[in-house]
């Protein structure tokens, strides 16, 4: 990122910040679900899965969502709930780009901030790496609160900082085409109930399959397409829907992150709003099947 992107990122940012004290959180929401779907929607009174996603942004402001949504945080929770996976090794924490010390790190590693989403800078070989380029824009994370830019409540609390962990080998000496790289497991007040599971082809084409907690494929899609081939069911699939499930007991909806190598699971988040409440899904009658799962009681008399 040069000095000009900075800027300019920098003062898109402000915008959005003067933004959210013109435009509401409800009607920023819903401006947003009638762009994407383009049709009247109900977030006071939710049904569907994006309603009720929406409506928990407005109005249920639970300090515990803060903590799930710090990536250095929820570190602590994890362990203290499940055995069955492993939290990626924590090779440092800085509080400042310039406290990054290149010449103490492994040839691969990866660099997120804890406060926010798509700040990850993923390095496969040191000797190439670009420390200027990732110091940029990870200083530009650290000055940005997420809130401002997807009203995303939980976001807005947290104590920025910038993590780096293991690079994790999702792919050794397996077919990339039906090698998962992520598996989103759908919990509904503790239980499993459907899984996203991602892939990419050697082309960069990205494919998302839906199955149920016994990994049947589901007559419905969820922003990409499912692959064209049969992907067989991942030998620790089980363990990982288990693992979830430990995770999200307390928890009336949430999605739970994992990465799965040949050998081991590795938590990667607690998502509590996929896609800020505007997913796709197709055919668009299974969001309101998908919303009867959750038994939200609405709060909107009332802030936790």
């Amino acid at each position: 990122m040069n000095k000009i992107t900075y800027y300019l990122k920098s003062l898109e940012y402000l915008l959005r910040k003067c933004r959210s004290y013109l435009i509401s959180d409800i009607n920023f929401h819903l401006s947003r679900l009638k762009e994407i779907h383009g049709d009247t929607f109900d977030i006071k009174s939710p049904a569907t899965l994006n309603e009720k996603i929406c409506h928990r942004l407005v109005y249920d402001h639970n300090s515990h969502y803060t903590l799930l949504a710090d990536k250095l945080a929820v570190r602590e929770y994890v362990l203290s709930r499940t055995q069955r996976l492993k939290v990626v090794p924590l090779i440092g924490v800085y509080r400042r780009v310039e406290h990054i010390d290149l010449t103490k790190l492994p040839n691969k590693f990866v660099l997120k901030c804890n406060h926010d989403s798509g700040s990850a800078v993923i390095c496969t070989n040191k000797a190439e790496f670009d420390l200027k380029k990732t110091q940029n824009k990870l200083r530009l994370a650290l000055k940005r609160n997420l809130y401002y830019t997807t009203r995303e409540w939980q976001y807005k609390n947290i104590l920025p900082v910038i993590l780096c962990e293991q690079y994790i080998d999702l792919f050794n000496n397996t077919d990339k085409s039906t090698t998962s790289e992520m598996l989103r497991i759908h919990c509904f007040h503790g239980i499993a109930q459907f899984v996203e599971a991602d892939f990419t082809d050697e082309s960069g084409n990205g494919f998302i399959n839906v199955y149920d907690r016994h990994w049947q494929l589901q007559p419905f899609q969820m922003e990409y397409p499912n692959t064209p081939q049969d992907i067989p069911r991942p030998a620790s699939y089980q363990e990982a829907v288990l693992a979830a499930q430990d995770l999200a007991q307390g928890i009336d909806y949430c999605r739970v992150d994992l990465m799965l190598t040949q050998d081991e699971i590795y938590f990667s988040e607690i998502t509590l709003s996929p896609k800020r409440g505007k997913l796709a899904i197709t055919p668009p009658e299974w969001d309101a099947r998908l919303g009867e799962m959750w038994q939200m009681t609405p709060v909107t008399n009332r802030l936790i």
